[in-house]
């Protein structure tokens, strides 16, 4: 990936790469684009230049962004559907992530692509929220540990619908330690609207956005990709958002090395101003347990059963630790044979995945 790409996903942000689209290595930028799933920028930046450009070059960048934004009209009827049939089920849910971000974060939404339906539903609603969506049509990519897991200690579930379009059910914002310190409850707070069609769809407060963009953009994809950078700067430059209460807020959640980490990427890798915020992330000093928990989804050994163990020091209380360890190990015989192979196998690999464990 080019420094180009970078400069041309910051339109909007900072200074427009103008005339020097001109000298940009196009073959470089249209290959890495749908990657980095920024065709939506892409397009602006290039409807908003002058600078010369080839014509089979605004004929590619134009026809990525058309496919991606039909994409996106599909998945917002997805939407519309899911959130009805949430409704029923008396699940209350908040849209989250790539729709929401594309309407009420962006000048237009035709700058925000996304791949699928992201919806955040209360833990005591989870189960049934799950089973609405299944008796739709839509089946589990992959097992449940044991029955319950995911509504206790679990991230949520991806569902997959017989045309391909994918819905993440999602229970909190994270999976692993951060997922344990993040209280989920708060996120169910006053919502904000917006529209698709006539429907009103509820969201998250700004604040809280924000801080999903920098959990999303650190503790999923390694290194983040350009899309997810592009929403922390997108909602972290907005003049309204407060900073007192995302300070607050990610201190509660224990997620201050998460939030300033996310920062620091995007304002370098799009080259931004200094403002309050990045002067905050950059000096921020994260507690032994962030360091710790962190290294779980980062380092040269993160992986999904290592985020799992390393959660075992997020959960608070002997016997509630106990009973998440107990939870890990005897889980369901369909589950260890698809992913383990056998229960002393699972043991064996839950060892090796503790932190500080000898590789």
């Amino acid at each position: 990936m080019t420094r180009e790409l970078d400069r041309i996903a910051a339109v909007g942000l900072a200074e427009p790469p103008g005339a020097d689209l001109g000298a940009v290595d196009w073959d470089a930028v249209v290959r890495d684009t749908r990657d980095e799933r920024i065709e939506a920028l892409v397009g602006v930046a290039l409807a908003r230049s002058d600078a010369t450009v080839p014509a089979l070059v605004r004929a590619d960048v134009q026809h990525a962004w058309s496919q991606r934004m039909e994409s996106c009209l599909h998945l917002e009827r997805l939407a519309l559907d899911v959130a009805s049939r949430l409704d029923e089920a008396k699940a209350e849910f908040r849209i989250v992530k790539g729709t929401a971000a594309a309407h009420l974060d962006y000048p237009d939404p035709s700058w925000r692509g996304f791949g699928d339906v992201d919806v955040l539903v209360r833990g005591d609603h989870y189960d049934r929220a799950v089973a609405a969506l299944c008796a739709a049509g839509a089946r589990r990519r992959s097992a449940e540990i044991r029955p319950g897991f995911d509504r206790r200690y679990g991230k949520g579930v991806c569902l997959i619908r017989d045309d391909g379009a994918q819905i993440d059910v999602h229970r909190t914002l994270a999976s692993g330690p951060f997922g344990m310190t993040i209280d989920a409850d708060e996120l169910f707070g006053a919502p904000v609207w917006f529209r698709v069609g006539d429907v009103e769809l509820p969201a998250l407060p700004r604040e809280q956005r924000f801080l999903h963009a920098c959990v999303h953009a650190v503790l999923g994809d390694s290194p983040p990709r350009l899309a997810a950078l592009r929403d922390v700067a997108q909602i972290g430059s907005h003049p309204t958002l407060d900073l007192e209460v995302v300070n607050a807020t990610a201190t509660r959640w224990r997620i201050g090395v998460v939030v300033a980490r996310a920062v620091d990427e995007a304002w370098c890798r799009f080259d931004l101003a200094q403002s309050d915020l990045v002067r905050w992330a950059r000096v921020y000093r994260p507690s032994r347990f962030e360091d710790r928990a962190l290294l779980a989804y980062i380092g040269p050994d993160r992986s999904y059963a290592r985020q799992m163990v390393a959660a075992v020091g997020a959960v608070p209380g002997a016997r509630a630790k106990a009973r998440y360890v107990r939870t890990m190990l005897g889980v369901d015989r369909g589950y260890v044979g698809a992913h383990d192979g056998s229960y002393l196998a699972r043991v064996r690999r839950a060892i090796a995945a503790r932190p500080g464990a000898r590789r």
